[in-house]
């Protein structure tokens, strides 16, 4: 898979982060990373995305994708529409849905942020996992990403040792990929896959 990513590896600060209104309008992301990279709403295989929510509302429709949430700040909120009962969301919990899932949301106390992993069906998938005051290793040709939800982390894609920072977001193409969150840190890590 790394060749159809065109070996990527990039550092991506939140400074680099492309602001953006909502698809439906209702709020404001912060674009980190898309696949192919002048794709748009209805043609990327893969899109990494920060949303600010903040107040209550209905989220934004991707009809053939799947989507992976996890709260990065703030106090959570509660989903509906997602099972048959509403999924409350706290700091550094994860949940998956299909794109096209009718989803509201309430926020629990004030603001919160969320880092969105979505995949075109069919075509890319994700595997999110929360790597807390631990290590995880993956040995799979695939694109990778980490992003330091808080605190830093340390990486290792094949050889070299790349520390992101909190707040920045790795993406990368390895065959063989660790991230090491030490005490007190959070990465939220993802492999994309054909």
């Amino acid at each position: 898979m790394p060749s159809r990513y065109n070996r990527v590896m990039r550092l991506i600060a939140p400074s680099e982060y492309r602001r953006m209104p909502w698809k439906n309008g209702g709020g404001t992301t912060w674009e980190v990373a898309m696949h192919p990279p002048d794709a748009d709403w209805s043609s990327f295989d893969w899109r990494i995305s920060i949303a600010e929510i903040a107040s209550d509302g209905p989220f934004s429709s991707f009809p053939g994708m799947d989507r992976a949430l996890v709260v990065i700040a703030g106090n959570g909120m509660r989903l509906t529409g997602i099972g048959a009962v509403p999924v409350d969301l706290r700091r550094h919990d994860l949940v998956a849905f299909a794109g096209e899932a009718q989803v509201g949301s309430c926020l629990l106390d004030g603001p919160t942020r969320d880092l969105n992993v979505m995949t075109r069906r069919g075509a890319v998938r994700a595997e999110v996992r929360i790597v807390r005051d631990a290590h995880m290793a993956w040995s799979s040709a695939s694109t990778y990403l980490c992003h330091a939800a808080s605190g830093s982390c340390g990486c290792i894609v094949e050889d070299s040792a790349i520390e992101v920072g909190e707040a920045h977001t790795l993406v990368c193409d390895a065959s063989h990929f660790e991230v090491d969150a030490p005490r007190g840190a959070v990465a939220v890590v993802a492999r994309l896959s054909a």
